[in-house]
């Protein structure tokens, strides 16, 4: 808990040679020439002790946003990755930093995909299923407000699978047709075929799903926005101006550097789905299931957990004397094993 992680790679033997090029601090982060060899560079993060303080005093901690230094250091990284400092095989050299810092078992969500509730965004990577749920409502009376239950008509869903497209780029891919919970719906649902533009979105290197607020003001008419650019750092500065002018939505923010931004007008939820491994079988999960949402009872005794880092699969070790584990935020790919002789906490959808 007290020493820094250090994460050493070979530099690519196309790196600058200038020092410090492939150099970058922004404590309590660093990336600098390894001590024991100039083909080497070293990743320094803090102290696990000192990253949990910071997360637990917030965003305002009296040593300043220790999450906004982080998120500055990723893009430091991908500036220098540019450069060629790291080696060709290092090429989501991002995601390798954001898998190797400790998180709580009930935020790995943000090892995965980035997410964490403060911030609000959650990278799309391919496995992921983009959920769309509209809401429909009949024409309200004198003096009555529109989205009422007396007034709601029922709820339109629309599923698109992320997957990985032409040189690794992301791309949507509709699930099926539009389901209608009333099929007279279908007729006046001109809202949800709107939501079919997702699958149109061109090939893009990084999409990330914004989400505004839990709960949306009655004047902002946007509830959620897609948003794509060819590198990280270019969607952090698409996400920045999104949240610095709302209401104006994709309009002001996307287009300009070639960056893509969908977003989702209306009564409507939009959520991702996690492709998870049950005892053999292949399952969409909500994102933000946790363990216990989906194990048999007394299943600890026996459960194996296998999550990928960096493209291969690692066992989670845990004890499974201590109930904790159970908060585990499972992630896409996930692998759970157990014996088969305990009853379900309760059933989990598909």
């Amino acid at each position: 808990m007290n020493a820094p992680i250090t994460l050493t790679l070979n530099s690519s033997s196309n790196a600058p040679s200038a020092p410090a090029a492939c150099s970058a601090e922004r404590p309590p982060f660093r990336l600098e020439r390894s001590s024991d060899s100039q083909a080497a560079v070293q990743i320094v993060l803090p102290t696990p002790e000192r990253w949990f303080n910071g997360l637990d005093r917030g965003w305002q901690g009296d040593a300043g946003d220790i999450m906004e230094s982080f998120y500055s250091f990723l893009a430091d990284l991908e500036r220098t990755q540019m450069l060629g400092c790291f080696p060709s095989s290092s090429s989501a050299i991002r995601d390798y930093v954001l898998q190797s810092i400790p998180m709580r078992p009930s935020e790995s969500l943000f090892n995965a995909y980035g997410y964490r509730r403060e911030r609000g965004g959650l990278d799309l990577k391919a496995g992921l299923r983009v959920k769309i749920e509209r809401a429909y409502f009949g024409p309200a009376g004198p003096g009555e407000e529109q989205h009422t239950v007396k007034n709601y008509l029922g709820v339109s869903t629309s599923k698109f699978d992320v997957e990985a497209g032409s040189g690794e780029k992301i791309r949507f891919q509709q699930v099926g047709p539009i389901q209608y919970s009333l099929e007279s719906l279908e007729k006046d649902g001109q809202e949800g075929s709107r939501d079919l533009g997702l699958g149109k979105l061109p090939e893009q290197a990084h999409y990330r799903l914004l989400f505004y607020t839990y709960l949306v003001p009655k004047e902002q008419d946007i509830s959620a926005t897609i948003i794509g650019a060819s590198n990280a750092t270019q969607l952090d500065e698409l996400e920045r101006e999104l949240r610095a002018y709302p209401a104006e939505g994709c309009a002001r923010a996307a287009g300009a550097k070639g960056e893509e931004c969908f977003g989702f007008q209306g009564f409507v939820t939009v959520s991702a789905q996690i492709k998870v491994e049950l005892n053999g079988k292949v399952q969409f999960v909500d994102w933000g299931t946790n363990l216990k949402s989906v194990l048999p009872k007394n299943a600890l005794k026996s459960l194996r957990i296998q999550r990928q880092f960096m493209g291969f699969y690692y066992d989670v070790r845990f004890n499974p004397a201590n109930s904790n584990v159970l908060s585990l935020s499972l992630v896409g790919g996930d692998r759970l094993t157990w014996s088969k002789g305990s009853a379900f906490f309760h059933s989990t959808p598909d």
